[in-house]
């Protein structure tokens, strides 16, 4: 069985292959490499994207999507994860 770390990284490495945010020119076939990350974050991003579309009731859901609305969302999830990276500040 794999550890949560290790369905991660698989996730991660999904969501390069397939990045959720990619052309639809590239999915159409006519693009040769997935387009890169811009970061860590746009690259957590993708991976949570592609935790999502494996989940067989949600999956549907992120069908049929528009492409400028694709990266939109890849890259609002991405804005979420940097902020939420950011430390606390501290209240003295």
């Amino acid at each position: 069985m794999l550890t949560p770390e290790q369905i991660a990284e698989h996730t991660l490495k999904r969501g390069s292959k397939y990045p959720y945010d990619a052309p639809d020119k590239w999915w159409d076939g006519d693009g040769e490499n997935p387009p890169t990350p811009l970061d860590w974050a746009h690259h957590a991003a993708r991976g949570v994207l592609a935790d999502l579309n494996d989940r067989g009731g949600i999956k549907h859901g992120f069908a049929n999507i528009d492409e400028d609305i694709r990266a939109e969302i890849v890259r609002s999830l991405a804005t979420i994860i940097r902020i939420a990276y950011r430390p606390e500040p501290s209240h003295d």
